[in-house]
């Protein structure tokens, strides 16, 4: 008897009571998307999560080329990146040192299970500062190679309170044409302006996407990031299961051996008297030290190890990646200008043995991470001691 009006109405269903409320439907649908686009309320409705709070939060910032196999999925907008993180589960505790990696897929830990990466072997061997903190380091990764990516991802890790940066570099890192176009800077563009303004950088930022239309600021238009947010909620279910948040191939490619008979960098010819700072994004990553000086935090910057090759052709290659004019005036550069800048520098470029590299001349396999993480250690746990040098500067050749 209830539901009586709805099943028996007074008056019968015509044509026109169907039109009304499909134009009414239309309206409040219209409205909707007018105040959405208005509100923009994205970046907002990027940090309302069940990580850190049903589910617990990821070791790793959200990425994956399987979405389905991997439980995971790439979020690109920053706010939703830190939002299912770890390092937003609530108030930092006072007697934790607190300390972020920045870098690349080898820092994030591609082809490695989150308790293989740099972070999981030092959160697993349970340091302690000299003043009785224990070190806890917070994996900010992300593939792939781009000094203004860790910069963005930096700024934004600033609210969470770091005591310390561990930024990882290699030359690939600094081409200067290849700084925007990373999935993460593409999805922040606002941002990204902001920065390249803010310190004057030498990138053009017209490059960047335009500033939405509303038309592009409403539901329909982003309706594949705000499906993505919610895949990425449902995938934590899966994963927490699991514990699976990245899939790992069974057979991949190895690094190669035999390298071709160039000498140029990924189609850029040899540059005579090798790399000058300002042919490289020398000035993205003085912005990226500056933000963190502003805030007195220290960095430790670590040109990371590459694999180097002894086949065909490796005395004008060290490896796909690099030609040995190419690399070997990147290290010059760098340790010239730590030195004078004072800034806090390791050239740990040959620490890793070199049949411990995997599928690239930068990923490493599981015990050569966790090696290479022991070993620096010392210098990490350096940096709670803010009255020691400004510079650790350690060449290698």
């Amino acid at each position: 008897m209830q539901w009586k009006w709805l099943t028996q109405p007074a008056r019968p269903y015509t044509r026109l009571f169907v039109l009304h409320v499909v134009i009414k439907a239309a309206l409040l649908f219209a409205i909707l998307n007018l105040v959405y686009a208005v509100l923009q309320p994205l970046p907002w409705l990027s940090q309302i999560t069940l990580y850190n709070a049903v589910l617990p939060g990821r070791e790793r910032l959200p990425f994956a080329e399987n979405p389905t196999e991997a439980y995971n999925i790439s979020v690109q907008r920053l706010e939703g990146m830190f939002a299912s993180h770890e390092i937003s589960d609530g108030p930092k505790p006072d007697d934790e040192f607190r300390v972020i990696f920045l870098g690349d897929s080898s820092v994030w830990g591609w082809l490695l299970s989150p308790d293989e990466t740099l972070s999981g072997c030092l959160n697993a061997g349970n340091y302690r500062t000299a003043d009785g903190r224990k070190l806890r380091v917070y994996n900010l990764g992300y593939p792939v190679l781009d000094v203004f990516k860790d910069a963005m991802i930096l700024e934004e890790a600033l609210r969470y309170e770091p005591d310390a940066v561990v930024w990882f570099i290699t030359l690939a890192a600094f081409y200067p044409e290849e700084q925007l176009s990373h999935p993460v800077i593409q999805n922040n563009p606002e941002r990204a302006r902001d920065l390249i303004a803010r310190y004057g950088l030498a990138l053009d930022a017209s490059t960047l996407p335009p500033e939405q239309r509303i038309l592009k600021r409403t539901i329909i238009s982003q309706r594949r990031e705000l499906a993505d947010l919610l895949r990425h909620q449902i995938y934590g279910i899966a994963w927490l299961v699991t514990g699976i948040d990245h899939m790992n191939p069974k057979y991949y490619q190895k690094r190669s051996e035999n390298l071709l008979p160039t000498d140029d960098v990924f189609g850029r010819q040899r540059i005579e008297g090798g790399w000058t700072e300002d042919l490289l994004a020398i000035d993205v990553l003085r912005a990226g030290l500056d933000i963190a000086a502003q805030d007195h935090i220290p960095v430790l910057l670590i040109n990371e190890p590459i694999y180097q090759s002894s086949g065909l052709n490796s005395d004008i290659r060290y490896n796909t990646y690099y030609p040995r004019w190419a690399y070997d005036s990147y290290r010059d550069l760098m340790n010239r200008l730590a030195a004078e800048y004072g800034w806090r520098y390791l050239d740990l470029w040959n620490a890793a043995p070199n049949d411990q590299f995997t599928d690239t001349d930068l990923h490493l396999s599981p015990e050569a991470t966790c090696e290479f993480a022991r070993s620096i250690t010392p210098q990490i746990l350096g940096l709670a001691d803010q009255s020691g040098g400004s510079t650790v500067t350690v060449p290698s050749d």
